[in-house]
């Protein structure tokens, strides 16, 4: 009976909360929001039509796309394998959320943020093997530029992580023990609680311009540029395809908000309980805003622009604030 209510806990976790069904609503409704916000910043309405405030349209698209659309693609498009990839890319995403100390079946030891980042690069590599495997010109151009980015943008992403936990856990290398069992240091040591403040800026400000990039939000959607390269990696994707596509890409960006919300707000901790988890959402709202704002209020940049400003800002700052957490 034991063995089989730690199976029951493991597969809440993973297809309930906070795995796929909490992954995909929480991905969703950001991209109703994100919608909404840089439709009232250029002054458009957005989405009006499904739901109430159009709150139903990402899930109304998504599910004509996943269940009657008919996937369609090119003689020599690899269709099943694309499938797979994305497939397998929201498994990874969905993996790594038993590292979280959301779930009361959470997996962890002292180097999980190693395992969180392997399992979260995936869905970047998924993203560039779609482009890279179509035989037409525009999907290989996008996934040859999302394959340039994630040169720069991965190891920011990565170091900013580990300089970030180490920061809240200086002992551990645990994600988990960052997000739920922080370590703030009080006034009684005021070199060390601005060592720690100033490596959560840093990382911080790294996550985010990183996180932008990994992402594809504006300024760095230069993969599925529409008048360039005619969508990109997402050129050749329809029905089903298209549909994975875009679950993996939202489930992907809600996952690191919300890490990212809790790392730079550490108080109050992650956990289960019900006051702590609407907590971390109103701090995923606040960093979600952050980063729509800041994203549509720019226009795109040429892919070396953007390579010369994931190398100048977020990756000094990685370095920097990975080198700083050795000092809490």
């Amino acid at each position: 009976m034991e063995a089989l209510a730690v199976v029951g806990r493991m597969l809440f976790a993973a297809l309930v909360f906070p795995g796929l069904a909490f992954l995909v609503l929480l991905g969703l409704l950001s991209q109703w929001y994100r919608r909404k916000l840089s439709a009232r910043l250029q002054n458009r309405m957005g989405p009006t039509y499904v739901g109430p405030f159009g709150i139903l349209q990402p899930f109304a698209d998504v599910y004509k796309l996943l269940f009657v659309k008919e996937m369609v693609t090119g003689v020599y498009t690899p269709a099943r394998a694309i499938t797979y990839l994305l497939t397998l890319g929201i498994a990874a995403v969905v993996t790594s959320t038993v590292l979280l100390p959301l779930t009361p079946f959470s997996v962890g030891a002292e180097y999980d943020v190693l395992v969180f980042i392997y399992l979260t690069l995936y869905a970047s590599i998924a993203f560039a093997l779609v482009g890279l495997g179509s035989v037409s010109p525009y999907p290989g151009l996008g996934g040859i530029r999302y394959a340039t980015l994630m040169l720069a943008f991965e190891p920011a992403i990565a170091l900013s992580l580990i300089a970030a936990v180490r920061a809240l856990a200086p002992h551990t290398l645990s994600l988990r023990d960052a997000l739920g069992r922080p370590e703030i240091l009080g006034l009684n040591d005021p070199y060390r609680t601005l060592v720690q403040v100033f490596v959560l800026v840093t990382a911080g400000i790294s996550l985010m311009i990183a996180v932008l990039a990994k992402s594809m939000l504006k300024p760095f959607d230069i993969p599925e540029a529409e008048t360039e390269v005619a969508g990109g990696y997402l050129a050749e994707l329809s029905g089903p395809a298209l549909g994975l596509g875009i679950l993996l890409h939202e489930a992907e960006l809600a996952l690191y908000v919300l890490v990212l919300s809790n790392l730079l707000i550490p108080v109050p901790p992650v956990a289960p309980e019900p006051l702590s988890i609407l907590a971390s959402l109103v701090k995923y709202v606040a960093v979600l805003t952050i980063l729509t704002v800041v994203a549509y209020s720019m226009g795109r940049v040429r892919l070396d622009q953007a390579l010369g400003v994931l190398l100048r800002i977020p990756l000094p700052l990685s370095i920097l604030s990975l080198a700083l957490s050795f000092l809490v």
